[in-house]
C-alpha cells in the first residue's frame, strides 16, 4: 500500500511541474499534427494561426489553471488573457470572449 501511494505522489508531483504561462506541448506551442502536441493540434489557420497544441475539454477543470474550456471543436483550452500575453504565441492571436463549455463567456486567446 506504502509503495502505491509514494507512486501517486511522485505521478502528482511530475503533473505539477508545469507553471501558469507555460508554451509547450502539452498548451501553446505550435504544431503541425496532433504527433507534435502532447494530446492534439488544432490547425485551424484563422482560429489557430500557425497551429496549436491543446487539451481536449468537457470543462475548466480538465484544463491547466492558466486556461479555460472553450466550445469550440468539441471542447479545448484557451490561455485567458490579458492575463497570458497572446503576443506571446505570434503572429495573428489576440485576445477575444469565447463561450466556455457549461455557459457563460471569457476573454482568451485566439486567432485574428
Amino acid at each position: 500500500m506504502r509503495t502505491i501511494l509514494i507512486i501517486a505522489l511522485l505521478v502528482t508531483a511530475a503533473a505539477c511541474g508545469r507553471d501558469d504561462g507555460d508554451i509547450d506541448e502539452l498548451i501553446g506551442a505550435r504544431c503541425a499534427v496532433d504527433g507534435d502536441c502532447d494530446d492534439r493540434c488544432f490547425t485551424d489557420v484563422d482560429d489557430y494561426p500557425g497551429g496549436f497544441c491543446s487539451i481536449q475539454c468537457n470543462s475548466d477543470s480538465d484544463c491547466t489553471p492558466d486556461s479555460y474550456c472553450i466550445d469550440r471543436d468539441g471542447g479545448i483550452c484557451l490561455f485567458q488573457c490579458p492575463e497570458f500575453d497572446c503576443d506571446r504565441l505570434g503572429a495573428g492571436w489576440e485576445c477575444k470572449d469565447r463561450d466556455r463549455v457549461g455557459g457563460g463567456s471569457i476573454s482568451v486567446c485566439f486567432g485574428r
